[in-house]
């Protein structure tokens, strides 16, 4: 009996010494690594990565992109019924356990044991256990880390509470098809907001968690509705629903459809400034860094002129494409009443604010029906088709587009893919601000924007920076120079390039100011002749304009190429007075210093020629009627395959340009004033936030009156001229520029294989 009893007194002292072993263990090792683990402040302080948010001038927003498509719900906000489902499919004793589920555990093993065969495991932790593996540990199966996560639980658990985890816990997860977070799949695979949900849509996303992509409404129905159901049956054993709910839920049928998650709310007209402000915090932070925590990014943009910029340009784009011809309508043969969920109806892209409407009747006029309203679209509207009445061109059952163009509804369409284009570019000189910018007809169409993206030749735009660069030599308005045609061989054997003007002749001796207003070819090759390659180097440098590497004379006539942003900003320092800025979109940019780059006399010199423009040149007809101070000057290149009008003020620059996609040349006749003018006529018209100004004069100057065609001075004179103090003279006995007879294969000049044209 004594070996018994000493026996059964050994076990239990060395049991006991075991188990002593094992606790002070354990004790030394939380000791050892409690330095270790990591603050739980990250899940109390836990806000989803919502990536970057741009927003206009006024706050609106324009667009947001994040790397995981989310939106955070308060708990409170996310229903009862969903939260259960949760629960039941992944921690049914969550409420009543501290973190960690030693019968969930237990439960989860005999489980295993049983389903050995069948290859399907249960996992043993709990919810706030997989809110720590997410959040503040990796996921790597070994022992030291299951325990650091069993004792980052119990923490969790005491420290912050159930509340908060689960509703980090619903907010985090990944639901597969780029969802995170249940408000974003219920949107995602549903297309509805939580409140919406069914009991069988709820308990189908408890299910996906899992294995997001093998549980897939979208591509395996059959297993998203076995993992539906456990989940159901799991709900009822729980007690979270009765017997027969679980029932009918489980027999309804898998309804989810792929929906694409709905866009924020934004106005078209912002899309192309919001993506040229998304590629410039790209090429600066990175996609991922931007896309997970690049914060909210103010711009520049003005959300009411932009809105009348775009309309403009798109305007533009539809009267210049109109010149091609209707090309038909959408579809035809429409039944009346009209069913508005016919596909036939949908709106194509590129419609923006354009309605499609179904054609109910049709005389010399044509009756629309449109969603709940109808409008007539009259007979002369259409008169740019060709056709006298609206029945010589439509038929009852036509499907059309609709639109307003500034005179009422009239029949629109689509430009053709490769047709027409246009851009332009509102910007403040004084800050470098872009204040509205259009890139093109439609965003939606094509993202390339053709405002900062699209190099196109600038023509006779580019002609001022010659004369600015002969006017800081000592040039004046009065200057004159020779208009007679020349021939500038490049080297021996080589075909000589002889310029011409748009009309074939010469004016013969006149001043630099009728040059410039009438944008004369022959006149500012032999100026630039005169000036010489380094003088037009320098000027392009200091405004930030394009220059060949390998100089050639037909440069002079603006055959090298430049964004619509890239010749505002040059025009800006003009208009600054010599001042330049760098353009910025975002509003806490830092301004460019305030030192000038061009002489100011000059620049003035050259802004009161560019107001004759406006007034006795190119760009006369555009601004017609318009008085207000603006100094502008037009651009057509050879073919007129490119178009352009930049006008200014002293707090303003407008750059516009229109072309075709393909390249290939406009109408026989576009020019600058006549096709790129009327869309900046329409901004400068309409645009809210444009102010004029009177142009102010720099010290070191004087005005003398003098006629216009010879620049005499007289005090009968029909211009002023802004010359530079005690340099006014007369123009008689002054050499022209640049005489036939110069060589420029002296100067070292080369070739050019563009004409260039006069506006």
């Amino acid at each position: 009996m004594s070996l018994v009893r000493t026996l059964f007194a050994g076990t239990v002292v060395t049991a006991f010494g075991a188990s002593f072993l094992a606790g002070a263990t354990g004790l030394a090792y939380l000791k050892s690594i409690a330095p270790s683990l990591p603050s739980l402040e990250k899940v109390q302080k836990w806000e989803p990565s919502e990536g970057v948010k741009i927003l206009a001038a006024d706050g609106a927003v324009m667009g947001a992109h994040a790397s995981e498509r989310r939106r955070f719900v308060p708990l409170g906000d996310i229903p009862k019924t969903l939260v259960d489902a949760f629960l039941a499919a992944e921690d049914g004793n969550y409420w009543r356990h501290s973190g960690v589920d030693p019968a969930g555990i237990a439960r989860a093993a005999i489980s295993n044991l049983r389903n050995r065969d069948t290859g399907r495991v249960e996992g043993g932790s709990t919810i706030t256990q997989q809110v720590v593996k997410n959040l503040l540990l990796d996921s790597k199966q070994t022992l030291d880390r299951k325990l650091r996560e069993a004792i980052l639980a119990l923490r969790l658990d005491r420290d912050v509470g159930k509340q908060r985890v689960i509703e980090v816990y619903l907010n985090e997860i990944y639901f597969g098809a780029g969802a995170y977070g249940v408000a974003e799949a219920a949107r995602t695979y549903f297309g509805k907001l939580l409140p919406e949900l069914t009991l069988a849509e709820a308990a189908t996303l408890a299910g996906l968690p899992k294995a997001p992509s093998e549980a897939s409404p979208f591509r395996n129905p059959a297993r998203a509705t076995e993992r539906r159901n456990y989940v159901l049956g799991r709900m009822a054993e729980e007690g979270f629903i009765s017997a027969a709910e679980a029932a009918a839920a489980k027999a309804a049928p898998m309804a989810a459809a792929r929906q694409k998650a709905p866009a924020e709310s934004v106005d078209p007209s912002l899309r192309y400034p919001e993506e040229a402000v998304r590629r410039m915090l790209v090429d600066r932070l990175g996609k991922d860094e931007l896309y997970r925590d690049g914060g909210t990014v103010v711009t520049t943009i003005r959300p009411d002129m932009q809105k009348v910029v775009h309309a403009s340009v798109r305007r533009g784009i539809v009267l210049e494409d109109r010149r091609s011809g209707w090309r038909g309508p959408l579809a035809r043969g429409i039944r009346l009443p009209v069913d508005w969920g016919d596909k036939r109806l949908a709106r194509p892209a590129g419609a923006e604010d354009w309605e499609v409407g179904v054609v109910s009747e049709v005389g010399r006029d044509a009756v629309v029906a449109l969603p709940g309203r109808t409008v007539i679209l009259k007979g002369q509207s259409m008169a740019w088709t060709g056709r006298a009445a609206a029945s010589d061109l439509l038929r009852k059952g036509d499907a059309v587009l609709v639109g307003d163009l500034g005179r009422g509804p009239e029949l629109v369409q689509l430009p053709e893919p490769e047709g027409i284009q246009a851009a332009a570019v509102v910007l403040d000189p004084a800050s470098g601000d872009v204040l509205a910018m259009s890139g093109g007809f439609s965003h939606e169409i094509s993202d390339f924007n053709r405002a900062t993206q699209a190099k196109r030749q600038t023509g006779s735009a580019f002609k001022p920076f010659i004369y600015l660069a002969a006017l800081e030599m000592g040039y004046d308005a009065t200057s004159p120079v020779l208009d007679s045609p020349i021939a500038i061989t490049p080297a021996p054997g080589q075909p000589d390039w002889r310029p011409k003007n748009s009309n074939d002749s010469g004016a013969g001796l006149i001043t630099l100011r009728r040059a410039l207003e009438q944008s004369r070819n022959l006149s500012t090759v032999r100026l630039m002749l005169d000036i010489g390659e380094d003088a037009m180097r320098s000027v392009t440098a200091r405004v930030g304009l394009p220059f060949p590497k390998h100089f050639s004379p037909s440069v002079s006539l603006g055959t090298e190429g430049g964004t619509p942003l890239a010749l505002a900003a040059s025009y800006a320092t003009i208009a600054n007075g010599g001042r330049p800025v760098t353009p910025r979109f975002v509003r806490d940019e830092p301004r460019q210093p305030a030192e000038g780059v061009v002489d100011p006399v000059a620049a003035a010199q050259l802004t009161s020629i560019l107001r004759g423009v406006v007034t006795n040149g190119t760009a006369r007809r555009a601004f017609q009627g318009f008085g207000r101070p603006v100094a502008a000057k037009t651009g057509t290149t050879n073919e007129s395959r490119d178009a352009w009008l930049v006008a200014y003020g002293p707090r303003f620059v407008v750059a516009v340009w229109i072309g075709r996609e393909d390249n290939a040349p406009l109408h026989k006749g576009a020019s600058g004033g006549g096709t790129a003018g009327p869309i900046a006529r329409d901004i400068l018209d309409k645009a809210p936030g444009i102010e004029f100004a009177d142009f102010l004069l720099p010290e070191g100057v004087e005005e003398v009156r003098v006629m216009r065609d010879t620049g005499e001075p007289a005090e009968n004179g029909d211009v002023v001229e802004v010359m530079r103090a005690g340099a006014a003279r007369s123009a008689e006995g002054q050499e022209p520029a640049a005489e036939a007879g110069e060589s420029p294969a002296e100067r070292g000049m080369g070739i050019a294989d563009e004409e260039g044209t006069e506006d």
